[in-house]
């Protein structure tokens, strides 16, 4: 019975130092609050390696130095190209827009490579930056995000 009612005591002093502690906090609180500016937000996020996606996309077609192909003793140029994939893109939407954008020759080999590495589902939503002429491993490690 006495272990009872000692339960109880310690139960009700403990439930009173919370409503004194939260008391003396609200009357005398220790945070500061303050307002920043948008220029001192920017200048934080800056300090912090922040950068602005809007200023860091770059949607203009960039030329690469040429390239010798040793074996045919051509000379082609490597275009940089920015591939967009969206939200609900087949595989097949995806290697025949790659063909269009003149990453890959053929849309069907592509097709079938991908099927083949079984990453038909991997591919992610996103924009990416492809070089024409890069090998289709390459190309599905970038649309998968792995490099």
């Amino acid at each position: 019975m006495y272990k009872r009612h000692r339960f109880i005591f310690i139960l009700l002093g403990i439930g009173i130092g919370i409503l004194l502690t939260n008391i003396l906090h609200s009357l005398n609180p220790i945070l500061e609050y303050r307002e920043y500016t948008e220029e001192e937000i920017v200048a934080k996020a800056t300090d912090l390696g922040m950068i602005f996606l809007k200023d860091n996309i770059d949607t203009t077609l960039s030329k690469e130095k040429a390239v010798i192909d040793e074996d045919t003793s051509k000379i082609e140029e490597k275009v940089e190209v920015e591939f967009v994939i969206e939200n609900g893109d087949s595989l097949e939407k995806i290697s025949k827009g790659l063909e269009e954008a003149r990453i890959i020759d053929e849309a069907e080999k592509f097709l079938n490579f991908a099927k083949e590495k079984g990453v038909d589902k991997k591919l992610r939503v996103g924009r990416y930056r492809l070089v024409t002429g890069q090998d289709y491993d390459t190309i599905l490690s970038i649309l998968m995000k792995l490099k």
